[in-house]
Parts: structure tokens; sequence; C-alpha cells
């Protein structure tokens, strides 16, 4: 990544970080996070169609969902500082790539008020479990947890999510932090001997 466009995602997370009070407007309880539009919908309108106000997270980017999850992933994967604390992943008695990106879609669909509840069934028709279990055991630290957040808002930004928007999306991801950062970290890389990020 060059140097300006660098600093335009530091800047763009730092929004982000700075948003977690805006948790509530994406609804990261599982009250909220329940669409408004019914369980049937299945596209990016209606809901505030014709009301006048403003479309839904969900009504402006949901086709893009399976996208940014993709890239996400493939990110998270690809991080020498993130992806030692999902080696775990496809292994046996954990996720598989292609469940852990249902979840995800399924989860990101709630937090960008769609007709989803998370946890709950996602589009395989299995269920997803909650964020503390999912993460439990992994050891993940705050700063791993940040550097998540960050790498997050550039695969937004690059997927065309609008500043304003990634800022209220980092602050339900900033809201999760809880759930996800171990009480216990473990310090692990994969960036040694050059070959990391």
């Amino acid at each position: 990544m060059n140097r300006a466009k660098s600093r335009g995602v530091m800047t763009t997370v730092a929004a982000m970080l700075a948003a977690g009070a805006l948790l509530g407007a994406c609804g990261s309880d599982n009250g909220a996070a329940t669409g408004a539009g019914g369980g049937s919908g299945s596209g990016a309108s209606g809901g505030t169609a014709g009301t006048g106000a403003a479309p839904t997270l969900y009504e402006k980017y949901g086709p893009a969902i399976p996208k940014v999850v993709d890239d996400a992933v493939a990110g998270v994967l690809a991080d020498c500082e993130i992806a030692p604390y999902f080696a775990v992943v496809g292994t046996t008695g954990h996720d598989s790539v292609a469940r852990l990106k249902s979840c995800l879609r399924l989860q990101f669909t709630a937090l960008f008020g769609g007709p989803a509840t998370y946890p709950g069934v996602n589009d395989e028709g299995d269920t997803c479990i909650d964020m503390v279990a999912i993460h439990a055991g992994l050891g993940i630290p705050g700063s791993v947890f940040d550097k998540f957040v960050m790498d997050f808002g550039g695969v937004l930004k690059a997927d065309g999510v609008a500043d304003a928007d990634i800022a209220t999306i980092a602050g339900a991801v900033t809201g999760l932090q809880s759930q996800i950062v171990a009480s216990t970290p473990v310090a692990k890389s994969a960036c040694d001997a050059g070959t990391g990020q």
C-alpha cells in the first residue's frame, strides 16, 4: 500500500475507532440486530424506501457483503500478525473457511441492519454461535484486535464503502472487542524471517 493510501486508511480507521459510540445505531445487541424488514427480505431494497429516512447500511451495501467477507477473511489469513490466531480454522472440531464466511455474512447482514439476527442460522443452514464461544481459547490480544479493525477498514474502503459508513460499521465491530479479546492473551506471530507482511 502506498504512503498516501496508507494515511487515508489510517485517518479512516482513526475515525472508525472514535465511532464506538455509534454501536447502538448498528444494532449490536440481538434485539437491535434483527432486521426491520422481516425475515423474508432478500435484497437491498425496502425498509426505508419512500419514507424519506436515510437508507440503512444494508440497503446501501447488502449485495456487497459476500465480497467484503471474502476480502476480510483473505486479509486475516494473509496477515502474519493475525493469521496465527485463526490457524485452527479448517482443523478438526473448528469451522471450515466456508462456514466461517457464511457466519460472517450472517453477522454483517445483522450489523448492517438487514434481515438477520446474530447468532443465528446462516445461509448454509448451520447455526452460528456467539462471539465469546467462537473466540474462546484463541488468546487474541487487544493489539491484534486493533490490527484487524484497521485491516477491515482498508477492506471496506477498497470495496467502495463511504468513510462515514466505515466509521459506523467500525463502531459496531469495536463494540465486539470484549467478546473477542482474551483476558489472558497469547503472543503469536508468523512475521519472523521475512515470511510475513
